[in-house]
């Protein structure tokens, strides 16, 4: 056979079908890489959420230091009166409220600071004798300075008209007692409001901020707004008496009128006075919900990106070269044809050291099973030769028989040598059907038989009596070993149904003959070989060579064999076998 030599064709490209093929690879690559990908995505998520909480802490962290920046004002002034009256309130244990001392330290106390616009000692009737002014005062009709003194203790408070300046002031008070604990009255010191809010004017920073002071009651001490316009700064929900006590606070809340901002408490003096700063939330990047959605979507895009390139990297470098190569292999195996195409030329090296293999072995295959065909061709032709052979050599020797049984001596002779000639034939006839089949190693043993029992039928003509011959063959498809035993077993039971068959009881001599399937069971093959006999006909003993013959043909198919009479006038013989898987190392038919 000539060798086959590789043809080159274009391989057709698919596009992007195979990803709607089901366990595509890449729709597989695609799940594979979102799974590897989603880690870092989340990773990523997750590291950049909290790079934005920690500038959302930080950013709000600042709001309590300039919080605290903003309030420095109120703080130099409220810390310095606090200083400046424990001083007086330890001086006037020893001093008494009329002495003219007291009056002179008290003028020259404020003196220091520019800031104190009030500054002296109330007594227990609220009557003020020593004061920075040097005149006697009543405030009598002040309640937060009964207040004070019920408390007996440091207090911070806010006094809209003042009662020696005539102007809102932040009231400091120090509660002053004798050697023996007993309450003798009130050091205070006012300062007025204005002056602490003008300081923080002057800071840039108080634009972006509304900065609040409040005492431990919850009273505003100072603020940057008017009154009718804090509602737009201070919280709605959180009271500023809800602040005190905390320390240091932050937190974010919509204002009385709506708004939400940013909240950042700082203590001035800790239970005493407090700073309250009011910020807009807007301003911060951390809290711009562009950047925020940017920050979101880019673990998405890189995915995206990430999963285009490897995806279209994959196609070009696998799955393109890998789908040529599958459409050679399936075009072999279709037709054994070899194609090479020249996209494989800029696979990687390992896909096209696979394509070169496969080539290599597809021509292998293809000189492989042309010498084997032409082998098998060879093996076939011999054995139908051999059958061929052997019938012609069989069919030589009823000739023989033949010329010797014309020549015997005695009838007994002549009879006994047309048993043997009829045998021969009926074996030749066999060997003729076997070397006649197209597959030597399977058999249709319902033509192989049907030729052998016409001939048989043809040979046995010569009887007086009609012969109605009924077969019925289904087909049927056995191995030598089985179809040559079988047809023996045939011919014989033939030859004795022609040989012993008598007129029936309709006055004719019938012979039915059978061949089928088991219904029951699809591997067993039933045959039977029925005849017609008179009543009281005998038919061939158990010493018969017939039906010795047949019972050894029937041990070779490995069967069951059964005779009886039946109603009607008919004698029948049956045999039941399993038909036998063909395997290579069987040998020709043992006949």
């Amino acid at each position: 056979m000539d060798s086959v030599r590789p043809e080159r064709a274009a391989i057709p490209e698919q596009g992007w079908q195979s990803l709607r093929r089901r366990n595509a690879l890449l729709p597989r690559v695609a799940l594979l890489l979102t799974l590897a990908l989603l880690p870092l995505g989340i990773i990523a998520v997750a590291q950049t959420q909290r790079a934005v909480d920690a500038a959302r802490d930080t950013y709000r962290a600042s709001l309590s230091a300039q919080t605290s920046r903003l309030a420095q004002p109120e703080r130099e002034a409220i810390q310095s009166a606090h200083g400046i009256t424990r001083g007086l309130a330890d001086a006037l244990v020893v001093l008494g409220p009329t002495d003219a001392v007291c009056a002179d330290l008290m003028r020259y106390s404020s003196s220091r600071n520019d800031q104190v616009v009030f500054l002296g000692f109330v007594d227990s009737e609220r009557r003020s004798q020593c004061n920075n002014f040097g005149k006697s005062y009543d405030f009598s009709e002040i309640e937060s300075l009964q207040s004070a003194m019920q408390r007996g203790t440091f207090t911070i408070s806010f006094n809209e008209s003042g009662g020696a300046s005539g102007k809102p002031v932040v009231i400091v008070q120090q509660p002053v007692f004798n050697e023996q604990g007993v309450f003798k009255g009130l050091v205070n010191l006012s300062v007025l409001t204005e002056d602490l809010v003008a300081q923080r004017r002057a800071d840039r920073m108080s634009e972006d901020a509304v900065l609040v002071t409040f005492n431990h009651t919850g009273q505003v001490l100072t603020s940057d707004r008017p009154a009718d316009q804090m509602d737009a700064f201070l919280p709605a929900e959180t009271s500023l008496i809800d602040l005190v006590g905390g320390g240091k606070q932050l937190f974010t809340e919509k204002t009385r009128s709506g708004a939400l901002r940013e909240f950042a408490v700082v203590p001035i003096i800790e239970g005493k006075a407090y700073a309250l700063g009011s910020w807009n939330p807007a301003r911060p990047l951390v809290r711009d919900r562009a950047f925020a959605t940017l920050t979101l979507l880019f673990p998405l895009l890189m995915w995206l990106i990430s999963l285009v390139v490897a995806l279209v990297a994959i196609r070009l470098q696998v799955i393109r070269p890998v789908r040529i190569l599958g459409r050679q292999m399936r075009d072999f195996a279709e037709g054994r044809r070899v194609f090479r195409s020249d996209a494989l030329d800029t696979a990687p090296s390992e896909l096209r050291e696979i394509g070169e293999t496969f080539s290599i072995m597809a021509q292998k295959v293809i000189r492989d099973e042309a010498d084997l065909e032409n082998t098998v061709h060879e093996r076939d032709v011999l054995i139908k030769e051999v059958h061929h052979r052997v019938k012609n050599n069989l069919q030589l020797m009823s000739s023989i028989l033949s010329m010797q049984a014309r020549t015997a001596p005695t009838q007994d002779t002549r009879n006994a040598l047309r048993k043997v000639q009829d045998r021969l034939t009926s074996l030749a006839a066999v060997h003729r059907g076997l070397y006649e089949t197209p597959m030597v190693s399977q058999v249709r043993v319902d033509t192989l038989l049907n030729d052998l029992l016409r001939q048989l039928t043809t040979l046995g003509g010569g009887v007086s009596e009609p012969l109605d011959v009924n077969v019925d063959l289904e087909q049927v498809v056995l191995v030598p070993d089985q179809a040559g035993p079988l047809a023996m077993l045939a011919a014989e039971g033939f030859t004795n149904a022609l040989k012993y068959g008598s007129v029936g009881v309709d006055g004719r001599r019938a012979i039915r003959v059978t061949l089928r399937p088991d219904p029951d069971m699809t591997d067993m093959v039933m045959f039977e070989i029925a005849n017609t006999v008179s009543p009281g006909v005998r038919t061939e003993t158990d010493q018969g060579l017939g039906l010795k013959l047949i019972q050894a043909f029937c041990a070779q198919l490995d069967g069951r064999l059964l005779s009886n009479h039946e109603e009607g006038g008919w004698y029948t013989m049956s045999v039941r076998f399993k038909v036998q898987a063909f395997e290579p190392d069987q040998h020709t038919p043992r006949v």
